[in-house]
């Protein structure tokens, strides 16, 4: 069976199983490992360049799975067949994810579930998404190579209202801070505190301050949640 990296298997086991499409599918291997491990039986491959599509054909007809995963050559999910329940959008900045979806919204009526890892912009992603009548059923944090990497599972469902700290920091990973999370954002603290001992502009000491107090203020209400419970 195809091996992942650690991204993509946090990717694969988040998706249910159902008719799942991987827009910017590359080589294909999310998909071919979800194949191979049982939890689809089909599904759709994306990618809009020629280069890219031609490698994804060439690793489907490799596995002989091509019947199975169909590759498609198309611009986003503007062809994405209405059986399709589960997308999965990742390796792109957040606002190119959201645009994918946003561009033609109405390929999204029986897709149940979606998937992102958004490499920027993650809380654009996570207030678009949400508008579209998904809530957040699952986050992860992952890091490969020094990088941090989101991971959030969306669920077709009832209107949901996020804070600015739930669109930013997550709604899951601010309440469970996993070591991952902890870590990010204590490296991130230690990192404005050397650069306000630098000469920067007063607004942009203002700002370095208003996210240290945000990101201890996330840190101290999950103390309080913890004081609470025990």
């Amino acid at each position: 069976m195809i091996k992942l990296s650690k991204r993509l298997q946090t990717i694969a086991n988040m998706i249910p199983t159902s008719i799942v499409a991987d827009v910017g599918s590359d080589h294909g291997k999310l998909m071919i490992y979800l194949f191979q491990s049982g939890k689809i039986m089909h599904g759709y491959a994306i990618e809009n360049k020629k280069g890219p599509y031609e490698r994804l054909l060439k690793s489907l007809q490799e596995e002989k799975i091509e019947d199975y995963i169909v590759p498609l050559f198309s611009d986003g999910i503007s062809e994405l067949p209405t059986c399709v329940e589960t997308i999965v959008i990742a390796g792109m900045g957040g606002l190119a994810i959201t645009n994918i979806l946003l561009s033609h919204k109405e390929k999204l009526k029986n897709v149940q579930t979606i998937v992102i890892d958004a490499h920027s912009n993650t809380k654009e992603a996570r207030s678009e998404i949400s508008k579209l009548g998904y809530i957040i059923a699952e986050e992860k944090m992952v890091k490969e190579k020094d990088i941090y990497y989101e991971i959030i599972k969306f669920i077709k469902g009832d209107i949901a209202i996020y804070s600015e700290e739930d669109l930013e920091y997550g709604p899951s990973l601010r309440k469970e801070q996993p070591i991952l999370f902890k870590e990010k954002y204590e490296n991130r603290l230690h990192e404005i505190s050397n650069l306000l001992l630098k000469q920067l502009p007063e607004n942009r000491k203002e700002d370095l301050r208003k996210e240290q107090i945000k990101i201890l203020g996330i840190f101290n209400e999950n103390q309080n949640i913890i004081s609470e419970t025990k």
